[in-house]
């Protein structure tokens, strides 16, 4: 089964301790991680003041800087695990050393997650291919207007089919409910768990995708035909680069 673990930093930039620690240790048990068959994509995030939020109403495209959610907390990146339950997610989260600096929030998609080429150059940090971005389905408390989720998730599948057919679309999916998320953290060495998002607001992340574009202006352009975007709002984040 897929999972999404996001890293979600709480507490401002890493001390210099905790980023020799991490620098130390997560080679290590990234070498673990794949010599167990946990299949692991992902990337660093920008920072989220180089967000955009794109929202479509009426048929005009609104789109405001800055991320979606307004909280201390961010997501700072992701990785995508391929584990045979919940149970193996937590144990891979709680042995990642960066759930000593920060939370990690688990959660499983909700169908099945196509991994492609395009998502292990991804992995690799080649981007020859176009630059990517994440667009983030954020939900809010209530829709824009009223929907069926079985028909978006038809329209969205089809404009994920779409961006793959013009080499688009590198990979993504929709989450499963947000009350079966589980966050982790490591304190002393001892492992924490709480049900639920690690981000503390009303909000929350209903999926994801990434895509391969040209630059920016590209990314906002295809979160504008996001079927999402009608309905709630999509976020468009860069992936840190040095």
């Amino acid at each position: 089964m897929k999972y999404v673990m996001f890293i979600v930093c709480d507490e401002g930039v890493p001390t210099a301790e905790d980023l020799a620690m991490l620098q130390h240790d997560l080679p290590g048990w990234a070498k673990e991680m794949d010599a167990r068959g946990v299949q692991r994509y992902g990337r660093e995030l920008d920072l989220p003041g180089t967000a955009s939020t794109v929202r479509v109403r009426d048929g005009e495209t609104l789109v405001t800087d800055g991320p979606f959610a307004e909280a201390k907390e961010f997501v700072a990146g992701f990785n995508l695990l391929a584990c045979s339950d919940l149970d193996e997610a937590i144990e891979v989260a709680a042995s990642c050393p960066i759930a000593r600096v920060q939370p990690l929030e688990i959660r499983p998609f909700a169908d099945a997650l196509p991994l492609t080429e395009r998502a292990s150059a991804f992995a690799r940090n080649d981007d020859s291919a176009g630059t990517p971005y994440l667009l983030t389905m954020w939900m809010g408390t209530s829709p824009a207007a009223p929907f069926d989720d079985q028909a978006v998730r038809a329209q969205t599948g089809a404009w994920r089919r779409d961006l793959a057919a013009r080499g688009l679309h590198v990979l993504g999916n929709e989450l499963q409910d947000a009350g079966l998320a589980t966050t982790v953290r490591v304190q002393d060495g001892q492992r924490l768990l709480s049900s639920g998002p690690a981000i503390g607001t009303e909000e929350f992340i209903a999926g994801l995708d990434v895509v391969s574009c040209a630059g920016r202006q590209q990314a906002i352009r295809l979160a504008a035909t996001h079927p999402f975007a009608r309905y709630h709002a999509v976020e468009v984040r860069p992936f840190y680069r040095e």
